[in-house]
């Protein structure tokens, strides 16, 4: 990983640390695909490209539920909780694939590609969450959270309050991870509360 890129990733993590980048996925991976700047080539459109701003939600990213859940990926979320929720960080961890793609409020689409990043950036999910809600919007499951104080965190003012996610779950990892916002299609979700998963 390049100078620039372990630079990006620790002002992430120190943002939301802070509590700046609000719960669901606090930030902390790597760098941002911006894919060939080469002149005259145009940047390539991926699911990852933001809407406007680089701390805009990508526009393929689905805010709202359209059907059922897939069992299999809501069953890794849940552990991913379960393992967050012991305060086993490693642990959790695992469960994102390298690499990964993981946005939080505030900060950019992450490109999560190393062991260290992806220790990060559940480490800076300051509280515990339960799965209250699930449904499916193609191939992302849609998450309610409901955030808790977990063991190592420090979830403060933010337990008992509810946050949302997009997650795409593939062959047993979770390869993307979006906060979404608190409302449909509304401002991006509120930072107050600490980073836990308010995905």
């Amino acid at each position: 990983m390049s100078a620039g890129r372990r630079i990006v990733l620790a002002v992430c993590c120190a943002i939301a640390a802070a509590g700046v980048a609000g719960c669901g996925g606090g930030s902390g991976g790597s760098t941002v695909d911006t894919g060939d700047t080469t002149p005259g080539v145009p940047p390539p459109t991926t699911e990852t490209t933001p809407a406007t701003s680089p701390l805009d939600l990508p526009r393929t990213v689905p805010q709202r539920a359209t059907g059922p859940a897939d069992p299999a990926a809501t069953r890794v979320i849940r552990r991913w909780l379960a393992a967050l929720d012991r305060g086993d960080v490693r642990r959790a961890a695992h469960f994102f694939a390298l690499p990964s793609k993981f946005q939080n409020t505030g900060t950019p689409v992450l490109t999560v590609d190393s062991e260290t990043e992806r220790i990060a950036i559940n480490l800076s999910l300051t509280c515990g969450a339960r799965a209250i809600e699930t449904g499916g919007a193609g191939r992302y499951t849609i998450v309610t959270f409901r955030l808790i104080e977990r063991p190592g965190g420090d979830c403060g003012t933010g337990t008992g309050a509810t946050a949302r996610g997009a997650i795409l779950v593939a062959r047993g990892r979770i390869r993307e991870w979006y906060r979404l916002p608190d409302e449909p299609g509304g401002p991006p979700a509120s930072p107050a509360a600490p980073s836990g998963p308010e995905a």
